[in-house]
């Protein structure tokens, strides 16, 4: 069986999922003030009754909610990959090292996500969000700073996951060139 393959297959899902995440997220924050700015007609009716300040808030409030939920998801949709890909370098023939220790050290960075970043954010969230701009607030500066944590574990963690994809087309390459020789 061809386990480098199904390595790699489970590598490349990892990274678009990761990469497709991140630009998903990062819309839906950004959709918000186009909605608040040009909403639909049904939707401007219905926002006549609240200021647009309040508006902002909750639809900012709803579009962090659903990717924090949407990390959730992919946290533990990481886990199973990366076990996937740390199972099928266990069973190549000739199997790297360096490439399993990467996968562990990114799987640890998924299990630090999800059970100590993403649980603190969104405790964090349910006060910060709605505390105004003009306010002094240590829980959204404290959400900040989650943020950044997460974004930097995320971007290290896609960098692994390059040098790892790397290492398995690498080895491939070497592997296919002896073979012709």
């Amino acid at each position: 069986m061809h386990f480098r393959r199904l390595a790699s297959l489970a590598m490349g899902g990892w990274l678009a999922g990761s990469l497709l995440l991140i630009a998903i997220t990062s819309q839906n924050v950004r959709v918000v003030e186009r909605l608040v700015r040009t909403p639909s007609k049904t939707a401007a009716e219905s926002m006549v009754r609240m200021q647009e300040s309040d508006v902002r808030l909750l639809m900012n409030y709803h579009a962090e909610d659903l990717n924090r939920w949407a990390y959730g998801i992919w946290e533990v949709t990481q886990m199973v990959l990366g076990l996937a890909v740390l199972l099928s370098l266990f069973l190549s023939a000739g199997g790297k090292r360096y490439t399993m220790i990467l996968c562990v050290i990114m799987i640890s960075t998924v299990i630090f996500q999800h059970w100590f970043v993403t649980p603190q954010m969104g405790k964090l969230a349910q006060v910060a969000t709605f505390v105004k701009s003009d306010q002094v607030s240590v829980e959204r500066d404290r959400l900040v700073s989650m943020q950044s944590a997460y974004t930097t574990t995320e971007a290290v963690k896609i960098g692994l996951g390059v040098l790892l994809a790397w290492g398995l087309l690498k080895r491939g390459r070497r592997r296919r060139e002896t073979e012709i020789d």
